[in-house]
């Protein structure tokens, strides 16, 4: 065998491991991206445990077909980036939503586009990535709910010390 087709295999056994790992995983489409942005997106993707990397589609593509995900072709075309996230799946989304949010506010057009997705093995169109960026980080539902426990044992508390008090009160006046 070639060394070229040796050096194929190895990036895509090393693809489908980076698919095993990550909770979800974005196709960007990158067109006009500057250095400065791009080291700006990678900064952010490294502070959130993300990682941001341009792989060649026909790698994904194999890579994916390996792990039984087939996407469109249109999708794995052009000049792709990949954003696989490890720690939760809302991270790589959430970070790519306000990169676009970002330069649309700067009334630039965006030099990302969203492709689609993968997430659980299953493809995921455009609109249920932008779904996914929605929702709160893991450590912030968290502290939510424990919030709302926290609030609702409280109330309870002030209850039944009312209550006491109530009747501490009827005891001394009779």
């Amino acid at each position: 065998m070639s060394q070229n087709l040796e050096a194929k295999k190895v990036a895509v056994s090393e693809i489908e491991e980076k698919i095993e790992k990550a909770e979800s995983i974005v196709v960007v489409e990158y067109n006009k991206l500057t250095v400065e942005a791009v080291t700006a997106l990678r900064a952010k993707c490294r502070e959130a445990g993300v990682e941001y990397c341009v792989l060649k589609n026909t790698l994904m593509r194999r890579a994916l077909a390996n792990k039984g995900i087939t996407m469109d072709k249109e999708v794995l075309e052009g000049p792709n980036a990949y954003v696989f996230s490890e720690k939760d799946p809302v991270s790589g989304p959430k970070i790519i939503k306000e990169f676009i949010a970002g330069a649309e506010k700067d009334k630039k057009e965006s030099p990302l586009t969203i492709k689609g997705g993968v997430m659980d093995g299953e493809v995921q169109t455009v609109e249920q990535v932008k779904a996914l960026a929605d929702i709160l980080p893991r450590e912030q539902l968290i502290a939510k709910i424990m919030g709302c426990l926290n609030s609702q044992a409280r109330a309870l508390a002030y209850v039944i010390q009312a209550i006491a008090d109530k009747k501490a009160g009827n005891g001394a006046a009779e």
